[in-house]
């Protein structure tokens, strides 16, 4: 490149520089937003504890009702419930592979052998 370029290319980068510099915030308002941000945290963490707390109540008065015997009894032998795919399940000769078979005198026919 020309020497005359490269004076072009610097006044170029030093015009973005300020054009950049004049659009950000001051360093020290920046500093001053962040710790403003950091005192409204302690407000969170109430919030945190207090839910913490009101799930653990709902846990122990649970458990309280439980021993109590008003707990709901689900008796999972008489639910039943078919999908719809129950269908591709089904096998042609599926009685075969569900019984065991059987050897002996019934099973094999010694004049055969």
């Amino acid at each position: 490149m020309i020497e005359r370029d490269d004076h072009q290319l610097r006044e170029g980068f030093e015009a973005l520089r300020r054009e950049d510099a004049a659009g950000t915030p001051p360093f020290g308002a920046t500093v001053a937003a962040a710790r403003a941000r950091q005192a409204t945290v302690p407000r969170h963490r109430a919030l945190r504890l207090g839910s913490a707390v009101a799930v653990v109540a709902v846990v122990v008065l649970s458990i309280w009702r439980e021993r109590d015997g008003v707990r709901l009894q689900i008796d999972l032998a008489t639910v039943r419930w078919h999908a719809p795919t129950d269908f591709l399940l089904k096998l042609p000769g599926d009685e075969l592979l569900r019984s065991v078979p059987q050897l002996g005198s019934r099973g094999l026919d010694r004049r055969t052998l």
